[in-house]
């Protein structure tokens, strides 16, 4: 369980990283949107923001023996009732981050519809290969490129950079609460079962 549950705070440390970045496109397709666009002409950066505002970071947990743990019965068998507290404290949280991202993921769903209908699909699959985990890694010419796009319709437009607010502050709730909470406990998780092995 030590193992598992320091894995999963690699992974949260990581998801922070990648939900941090995701935040920032959205305020560069916002800006973008804002500023005006003409003759269905943008930078490629707006086709990369794009990608990576509509994709979704989640934990992927190690929760083998926690859920074999606490689904099963086992705790009964436990007798630090400080340790018992702090593992269903423990499954608690993970169980609500997993509920969060499942509902961030219905909202990336609406944002996908409308960035289908504002990005030209031949030029999308040129951007989409790159992907959150190589975050500025794309060319500098394929960001300052000049493309189109499908549709300068200032309403879809505004939908889509509109379509992104519900997430910000589901992202933003996740990173700047409850994320740090989980580690908060996972951290005294660990030091516990560390005291009880000995």
């Amino acid at each position: 369980m030590i193992e598992d549950i320091a894995k999963d705070t690699v992974e949260i440390h990581d998801v922070i990283r990648e939900d941090k970045i995701i935040l920032t496109c959205f305020d560069s397709i916002n800006s973008i949107i804002q500023t005006g666009i003409k003759s269905n002409n943008v930078q490629g950066s707006f086709y990369y923001y794009s990608t990576i505002g509509t994709a979704v970071a989640t934990v992927v947990r190690n929760n083998a023996t926690l859920l074999q743990i606490t689904q099963s019965g086992n705790l009964r068998y436990f007798r630090n009732l400080d340790l018992i507290n702090k593992i269903s404290r423990y499954y608690s949280i993970s169980e609500y981050i997993s509920s969060l991202n499942d509902n961030d993921k219905k909202f990336r769903e609406r944002s996908m519809e409308l960035r289908n209908k504002v990005l030209k699909n031949g030029l999308f699959s040129q951007y989409s290969q790159f992907n959150i985990s190589g975050w500025l890694t794309i060319p500098d010419t394929m960001l300052k490129n000049i493309i189109q796009i499908e549709t300068n319709n200032m309403d879809l437009l505004n939908e889509f950079a509109n379509s992104f607010e519900s997430r910000r502050s589901s992202i933003g709730l996740m990173i700047n609460t409850v994320y740090p909470l989980e580690l908060t406990i996972a951290r005294e998780l660990i030091a516990s079962l560390k005291k009880n092995i000995i």
